[in-house]
């Protein structure tokens, strides 16, 4: 029971995020492309058509599609992982860190579904690649994988903020107050997802701004909780 319980928050995240899409889908409200602030910080350049551009000029830039498709394919492995660790060494800090992933989740999606906003890849096809479908095409797994990789039904209209950007940020922040060197690997982690996201052309830099900002409010929201009950659970403790 108290693992059932324990865990029921990255449960209710899986389940949330398919419940999303299918509100988001009610709702229809027209998706934006946030690449005018892309170029606005960036004096007119757009980062991901730089990456790709400066990638393909190498030799081995399959070699880099392919291991920044690994990447960001640890999306949901990553908090399990971080989550995993925690829960065998501090089981406070592993419901602070659930908690803070459902908080984080609860204000993306309700930003998807009021303010949806579309990938690069997607909202600019003639210019930015899709790499990540180049390199399962190019993987040799079976034609039946590659179809039900295309043609899954997922919210396509939820770039901003990037969950990707923010995910190994609480990661990195709940594993930096257990131990210094593991929230090091996992802050250096952070910096090469958010590289890897704008490359791929799923996310602008501006989603990645955005998951960082969601990411750091979720996490003053629950500590903020966290201190207050304790404070109150403090006070209401016998002398």
């Amino acid at each position: 029971m108290v693992l059932v319980r324990g865990w029921a928050p990255f449960v209710l995240l899986l389940v949330a995020y398919e419940a999303m899409r299918d509100v988001a889908s009610v709702v229809g409200m027209p998706a934006h492309d946030l690449a005018r602030f892309d170029r606005a910080l960036f004096d007119g350049y757009q980062p991901t058509l730089v990456l790709q551009a400066a990638v393909g000029k190498l030799a081995d830039a399959d070699l880099f599609e392919d291991l920044g498709s690994a990447v960001y394919l640890t999306h949901f492995l990553l908090p399990v992982a971080v989550g995993a660790w925690l829960w065998m060494t501090d089981r406070s800090a592993f419901r602070i860190f659930g908690l803070t992933l459902v908080v984080l989740c609860a204000l993306a999606f309700a930003t998807y579904v009021i303010a949806p906003t579309t990938p690069p890849w997607l909202a600019e096809p003639g210019t930015v690649r899709h790499l990540i479908e180049g390199t399962i095409q190019r993987s040799g797994v079976p034609a039946s994988v590659v179809w039900l990789y295309s043609h899954h039904d997922y919210n396509l209209y939820a770039a901003f903020p990037s969950l990707h950007a923010g995910f190994p940020v609480v990661a990195a922040a709940a594993a930096w107050r257990q131990s210094r060197k593991v929230g090091i690997v996992l802050w250096l982690w952070a910096v090469i997802v958010w590289v890897v996201v704008v490359y791929l052309g799923e996310h602008y830099v501006t989603d990645v701004i955005g998951g960082v900002a969601y990411a750091t409010i979720a996490i003053v929201i629950v500590r903020a909780l966290s201190a207050r009950l304790g404070a109150a659970a403090t006070r209401q403790s016998p002398a």
